[in-house]
Order: C-alpha cells, then structure tokens, then sequence
C-alpha cells in the first residue's frame, strides 16, 4: 500500500484553481484534486467557491448522495498534517482543550500578598 501524502491547510489554500492551479478540497481531513470532476459537476463550477480549504460543512450541507461520497474517494491524493487534523480517525470533530495563560493582571506579587495579609 502506498504511504499517504499528507499537507498542511496553507498548501492546501494554495491549490484554489487560480492561476492555473488545480482545485483541491479539504473534507474531514482529506484531501481531494477535483479539478478534473469540476466541468462533469451537476451545479457546475460552485465547488470553486470552496477551492483550496476545508468544504466539509458546504459538502455536508448540500445534501449529497451516498454515492457522491464514494465517487469523491478517487479523487483522493492525501490528507491534512496530523498536527492541523480536526477530524479523528472515524470523522467526529476533534474537540481542543486549549490551555488558558494567566493574565498579567490577575497575578499578585508576593509583596501584595504580604501586603494584603498585613493590612487585612
């Protein structure tokens, strides 16, 4: 089995169909070269409006077929970085836990609590 070419978003955004670039789409972290299906697409051209990012909602949201999603597969030619992935392993949104940093403002100096202890 041939290993997996996997991109970034910023190359993948690269690759919107200007300028003589093919059109790639991201859908759940994959990602697909649909330059050559864009003439054969029933709405014609409106895949360029999702050209080079993440059209996973706008694909979800047209409501597709069963078979669109199969077709789509032989288009694919890699998939999203693990470190810019948003999708697990079986397609569920991937839920960060970003770690707050502590506002300057809100730190006290151990003299301001001396301070405080002294006074209060």
């Amino acid at each position: 089995m041939a290993e997996i070419k996997k991109y970034t978003f910023a190359e993948v955004k690269t690759r919107n169909g200007r300028g003589k670039n093919p059109v790639w789409i991201v859908y759940k972290d994959s990602i697909y070269d649909v330059t050559s299906y864009i003439p054969e697409h029933p709405a014609g051209d409106v895949i360029l409006e999702e050209a080079g990012q993440d059209a996973t909602k706008a694909f979800d949201d047209s409501g597709h077929s069963k078979s669109t999603y199969k077709m789509l597969e032989q288009y694919k030619i890699g998939e999203i970085v693990d470190a810019e992935r948003k999708y697990d392993a079986n397609g569920k949104k991937i839920k960060r836990v970003i770690e707050a940093k502590p506002e300057e403002g809100n730190r006290k100096s151990c003299m301001n609590i001396i301070t405080c202890g002294l006074l209060g």
